[in-house]
């Protein structure tokens, strides 16, 4: 949305971050959907791998677009709505600690022998941080995405015990990954 200041135009500020944070869960949702259906038949294979690259690519240029139209037409008023970075120290503590989460948790199921769970617990633990993020930002949408992504996580920790093995990586991780794009998407198109 324009809003119009005399002598300045730009476009409404949005969420701090969205630009950046929708290239981030696209990138990642793209690498969940093309690593997690390589089990999948060719055709099918290609057809999610295609509608994640160019859900990627859309995202990629609607971020482009969003940061781009943000800055304001009249150089030198621009220092408040460029200034500062959404990323500072309490984000980074909550991505050291799902880094850590995602590490001692896959390599505890591996040795406990359930390997194939290693995609389920990387989508608990992504769903969940962004209950965490939801908070740092103040934004109640991470709170969809978040349930949604743990929601498919845990949805492979049943998967396993019904014995479906085969089925974990295509709903914990394509469904993880085309979750994020749509997300990404999403955000973008909300603002």
């Amino acid at each position: 949305m324009r809003q119009v200041v005399p002598g300045v135009t730009r476009v409404s500020a949005g969420a701090p971050g969205r630009e950046i944070g929708s290239v981030i869960g696209g990138v990642f949702g793209a690498v969940f959907v093309l690593v997690n259906s390589l089990g999948l038949p060719a055709a099918a294979r290609l057809t999610v791998a295609a509608l994640a690259l160019v859900a990627l690519a859309v995202v990629l240029v609607s971020a482009f677009r969003v940061a781009r139209s943000r800055t304001p037409a009249e150089p030198g008023a621009t220092a408040a709505a460029t200034a500062g970075s959404p990323f500072g120290r309490r984000y980074w503590s909550i991505v050291a600690v799902e880094v850590v989460a995602l590490v001692v948790g896959t390599q505890a199921l591996t040795r406990a022998g359930l390997p194939e769970l290693g995609v389920a617990w990387v989508a608990v633990v992504v769903g969940t941080h962004f209950f965490a993020l939801a908070a740092t930002f103040r934004l109640r949408r991470f709170h969809i995405v978040g349930g949604l992504v743990t929601g498919v996580g845990v949805a492979g920790f049943v998967l396993r015990a019904l014995g479906a093995i085969d089925a974990i990586a295509l709903v914990s991780g394509v469904g993880s990954g085309l979750l994020l794009l749509g997300f990404s998407l999403w955000a973008l198109a909300r603002g």
